[in-house]
């Protein structure tokens, strides 16, 4: 505590301005030191103790100027200060995306760190991720924890940046009480979602009734509570001390002491007023294209799609009635399959409901191309790492003991994100001890089997780049239906020309390029060479 009353009254001011503590013990000390400097030339001149003390309190003057003087100071030598209403009303809303993005920066460091540290098992690399990201109770398991946790870091980020940015500045309680409510607010409105192969984090402008962020907004209101009841706290330490009252336009305040600029004489504020406005302006066009995109996709599902669709069925249909040639031979493929139609095709014991049920079993037409559909041959791609015991990388050695043309398959890809990838070769041995090797790429021959069957807004995943390939089946299943009620599942007929159509195909290798996607085969079918 403070030796005389005057520099008690100086200490209480600076806490009710909010000064920084360590500011604060700072001037406290110095201002001490200078009282004692005055007070020591007074005994040197003669005076009592008492009239030194008296002549040094005047000699320092009104303890509330100084208090307000000092603070002041402070607030002008700070870009926070000179703009409290910039930095702590406009700033805060803008800090989410930057937090979060820290977090998470330091999450992916943390893994890292850990793999290096403990070894790979405890990395998260691309393989683990896409295993993650396609084994949905894994992915849940684990994502759903992250996403609540990254969020709550973030705001808490936010909170603690700026609350100690306006202490630092001396900007006082109730600036920071106002970083903590536009921090509540913005809380409210923002979110962060991981996703399979997608990472969104924003501010949510519709639809908030689902999406209830009460908790991230309670984090900065809790923060305000606390600096209030600290504040409190510290006032009633010193509330003993009596505080004297100065009559209004004294000479000596600190609006006559430091004029502060005014609001239209500052740069900064035109600037920020300028970019606040451009903003304003893309967030209102945010929220109405949000809008309009909302009810075109209502538009979508309820009139265009379910036609479109329809139309898709009806073209399968026919084709699936198409009259075959008699040069198509199938090939029985049940030696080398490792999977039945209601097998999931993810390949994970805990994924149910995934399968190809809906596809009938026998022989039929698919594409306009007779095949002997009984099961599938599942090879492993990356999506399926945690199923090397269950789905192999290949299968060597399906019979095929002839002369054709073209090899028919019918087919499909789990977890297809990248087209333009090798995901499959077909590895053609020749009876003669020769071999040609024939390569499946996505978007070109197969597609993901989860996907569109409509056209509108359906982008690139709705047709393949190959004329040789065309959809051949359409179907559904529980799993599908819940999480993408809007898609269908998707096989493809695609044709390959026999590089050498005047030798006997001896047998075939089907391959997996492990590049990004799991490719199955259902069907087989050899195209016989025409008669000379």
């Amino acid at each position: 505590m403070p030796d005389t009353a005057v520099i008690a009254q100086f200490e209480r001011r600076l806490v009710e301005l909010g000064c920084p503590w360590r500011r604060l013990r700072e001037k406290v000390r110095e201002l001490a030191e200078h009282h004692q400097d005055l007070k020591q030339a007074a005994l040197e001149e003669g005076l009592t103790d008492a009239e030194a003390e008296g002549r040094a309190d005047a000699q320092l003057g009104d303890p509330m100027v100084l208090a307000e003087n000092a603070v002041m100071l402070l607030r002008q030598s700070s870009w926070w200060g000179r703009h409290p209403i910039i930095g702590f009303c406009l700033l805060p809303p803008l800090g989410f995306i930057p937090a979060w993005a820290a977090c998470w920066g330091m999450v992916l460091g943390a893994c890292w760190l850990a793999g290096n540290i403990f070894g790979p098992a405890y990395a998260i690399d691309e393989r683990l991720a896409s295993a993650f990201s396609d084994d949905p109770a894994l992915f849940n398991g684990y994502v759903t924890p992250a996403n609540f946790g990254l969020t709550l870091a973030a705001v808490l980020l936010i909170v603690l940046v700026f609350c100690q940015l306006a202490r630092r500045s001396a900007a006082g309680p109730k600036w920071m009480l106002t970083a903590c409510g536009v921090c509540s607010l913005s809380s409210y409105f923002s979110f962060a979602a991981i996703e399979p192969h997608n990472v969104t984090v924003g501010y949510w402008f519709g639809l908030l009734w689902r999406y209830p962020q009460w908790i991230y907004a309670g984090i900065p209101l809790l923060a305000g509570v606390a600096i209030f009841f600290g504040q409190r706290r510290s006032e009633r330490r010193l509330a003993r001390i009596a505080m004297e009252r100065r009559p209004k336009g004294r000479r000596g305040t600190p609006n006559a002491a430091l004029p502060r600029q005014s609001l239209s004489g500052s740069p900064t504020y035109w600037v920020v007023a300028a970019l606040t406005l451009i903003l304003l302006k893309f967030v209102i066009a945010a929220v109405a294209d949000s809008r309009i995109d909302k009810m075109r996709e209502a538009d979508l599902k309820a009139k265009v799609w379910p036609a479109e669709r329809a139309a898709t069925l009806a073209l399968l249909k026919t084709r699936q009635s198409a009259k075959v040639p008699a040069s198509e031979q199938t090939i029985d493929l049940r030696p080398w399959q490792n999977a039945t139609l209601l097998d999931s095709t993810d390949g994970a014991a805990d994924v149910k409901n995934n399968t190809l049920a809906q596809l009938s079993a026998g022989v039929h037409t698919f594409g306009g191309v007779r095949f002997d559909v009984e099961g599938k041959i599942q090879l492993l791609g990356q999506p399926l790492p945690k199923s090397q015991s269950k789905f192999p990388g290949r299968i060597d050695g399906i019979t095929i003991r002839r002369k054709c043309a073209r090899l028919q398959l019918l087919q499909g890809a789990s977890a297809l994100h990248t087209p333009g990838k090798k995901i499959a070769r077909l590895v053609l041995h020749y009876a003669d001890g020769t071999k040609a090797d024939i390569g499946v790429f996505g978007g070109e021959h197969v597609l993901d089997w989860w996907g569109p069957i409509y056209n509108t807004d359906a982008g690139t995943g709705r047709h393949t780049t190959s004329p040789d390939t065309e959809l051949a089946w359409a179907g559904s299943n529980p799993r599908i239906t819940e999480r993408a009620p809007d898609f269908s599942l998707r096989l493809y007929r695609s044709a390959f020309a026999n590089p050498r159509p005047d030798l006997e195909i001896a047998s075939v290798d089907y391959v997996s390029t492990l590049s990004g996607a799991a490719p199955f085969l259902v069907g087989l079918t050899t195209e016989q060479p025409p008669a000379p």
